[in-house]
């Protein structure tokens, strides 16, 4: 059976929050102690083997590994229900979780974006900022003829200056039991095992098990991407914790040896070692539909080893299994501690292009002054330079592709292919798609900005980033664009910074000010450095607006309050 990637529905069992404050960047929660049936749209990817299913409206976790060889749920399949705790006053530990940081990520009970990929079938999980300056984009596979799920992290610090970070994949496993690379939970006769070269080996406690870049986290550098792979394998039908390889899973005790494929293996040779120095040793085919058992009665002494070989190579070869030890040390720091480029004049810039650490960053910042002020052809000169030195960064790619759009060449370039290779989702590629339109439109909303109507956080992450680079009129294009969907008060904002700084148009701005007023306090609330400059200006401007400075006192002691 190839691998399926479609929609469905699932009725869950769920514990509901009610909001209790107003916090940067979302508002703080409490869990109510009701618990509710809730139908929630999910991503499933199957093949003959598994059926994995995603929930894109609760931060993309993966809530479901039913290995239908057994019909057994690898996960814990309890209710979701959070419980206290956590930065924004409850956590939902339930399920595989991608993590940026030591804790959850701030909106991983939020809906992220998703995309069905075709073929190969696989889904695309994303999240633009979520509170913390880094995104991510991970790609979720299910190989057609194999019992193993692959996955895919991108992470980009959007920012131009370093971040903590160390990115991790949780599992919610419940009683399990963990040796160091394997967890098997006995109630279910099931668990998984995470394989990568990238993520260190993991930390288990009550029931969670979180397999982390570092073991204690590191800084991803300014515009830096992070990108690693991790196979989980996961396996059913176990009477104890089995050795588990890239193609097999076995286990033995004194009365029985079990084994499972994650693909079908003919001719393998079963090895096992006694206590006495004696092997013995059984032909098998093994396939992932079943798991083989063979029996083991009157041996002279206890087994204490098991290989199983095909075509003259070891799949598997294991002693008893010891506890280990887990790792500990520092981590080396993902990226260099960068400096603060946006404060740096000209000379400054091409001094720090000399610094092999920082030449991406040099080229970028003296790109993006081009941009602003429009200067297109230099613009594209310098991004393409920063390229050379970075060239995972899709932020970039988008930049470059805005550059030559206003350039008077009209010749296509790899500049958005590139930047979809990498980031798919990202919603600043949705943007460029509609700033590249005649403005001559309607007043009627434009269907290409509709899907990012359903996350507000993304509207305002794109105005930050026009905002940002300095190009205001291509900023309040896009603001009054975004209105046209969501009314949202810190868009109201910007689109009256981008007025005052870009155009001096304070009748303007004062509009918009007071049409923020109107408006419910309700999240999106600030957390970008370029939204607190703004407030902070806009108070000053106008000091007597009640609305305005509930928005402002959000970020009082920090980015320069």
């Amino acid at each position: 059976m190839p691998t399926d990637a479609f929609e469905d529905a699932l009725d869950l069992r769920i514990g509901l929050l009610e909001a209790v404050a107003p916090a940067s960047p979302y508002p703080r929660l409490r869990p109510t102690g009701i618990e509710e049936t809730r139908s929630f749209g999910a991503a499933i990817l199957e093949n003959a083997y598994l059926r994995v299913s995603i929930l894109p409206g609760l931060g993309g976790r993966i809530v479901s590994i039913f290995d239908k060889r057994t019909g057994t749920e690898i996960l814990d399949a309890g209710p979701l229900v959070p419980r206290p705790g956590g930065r924004r006053g409850a956590r939902l530990t339930a399920g595989i979780q991608l993590l940026l940081d030591v804790d959850d990520r701030p909106n991983d009970l939020g809906p992220v974006d998703y995309q069905i990929e075709e073929p190969p079938e696989a889904i695309w999980i994303a999240e633009s900022a979520g509170g913390t300056g880094l995104s991510f984009h991970l790609r979720i596979e299910l190989p057609p003829e194999r019992a193993e799920l692959r996955l895919e992290a991108r992470v980009l610090n959007r920012t131009r200056r370093p971040l903590p970070y160390n990115g991790a994949l949780a599992f919610d496993l419940g009683d399990a039991a963990f040796d160091g690379r394997v967890a098997y939970v006995a109630s279910r006769r099931a668990g998984l095992r995470v394989a990568s070269e990238a993520l260190e080996r993991g930390a288990f406690a009550e029931g969670r098990l979180v397999w982390s870049r570092f073991s204690k986290a590191g800084l991803l550098g300014a515009r830096q991407t992070d990108a690693w792979q991790a196979v989980l394998t996961p396996f059913s039908g176990f009477d104890g914790l089995p050795h588990v390889a890239d193609d097999v899973a076995a286990f033995h005790d004194a009365v029985r040896v079990q084994a499972q494929a994650t693909e079908p293996v003919s001719g393998a040779r079963l090895l096992l070692g006694l206590a006495d120095g004696q092997t013995l040793e059984a032909p098998a085919d093994l396939y992932p539909e079943h798991v083989l058992e063979i029996p083991l009665d009157g041996l002279a002494s206890a087994p204490v080893a098991l290989a199983i070989q095909a075509e003259g190579r070891d799949l598997l070869r294991a002693q008893a299994h010891a506890a280990e030890e887990l790792p500990s040390g520092e981590a080396a720091p993902v990226g260099l501690d960068d400096p603060s480029v946006g404060t740096l004049d000209e000379a400054a810039l091409l001094r720090l292009a000399f610094s092999p650490a920082h030449r991406s960053l040099a080229h970028l910042e003296r790109g993006h002054r081009a941009l602003a002020r429009g200067d297109h052809e230099e613009a594209d000169l310098h991004l393409e330079n920063a390229l050379l030195y970075n060239g995972d960064d899709p932020l970039n790619w988008w930049a470059k592709a805005m550059a030559r759009r206003h350039s008077a060449t009209d010749e296509e370039g790899p500049e958005l292919p590139n930047a979809h290779y990498l980031a798919p989702l990202e919603p600043a590629l949705r943007a460029e798609a509609f700033l590249a339109q005649s403005p001559a439109q309607g007043k009627e909303p434009n269907p290409l900005v509709a899907p990012l109507a359903e996350k507000p956080e993304s509207l305002i992450e794109v105005a930050a980033l026009l905002l940002e680079i300095g190009v205001y009129a291509q900023a309040s294009r896009w603001i009054d664009e975004a209105l046209r969907h969501r009314d949202l008060a810190m868009l109201r904002y910007l689109a009256a910074w981008a007025l005052l700084v870009g155009s001096r148009m304070e009748a303007e701005a004062a509009f918009q000010i007071a049409a923020a007023a109107r408006l419910p306090f309700d999240p999106p609330y600030p957390w970008r450095e370029i939204e607190f400059r703004a407030l902070r200006e806009l108070r000053e401007r106008f000091p007597d607006d009640a609305r305005l400075k509930g928005y402002a006192a959000l970020g009082e002691g920090a980015s320069g309050f």
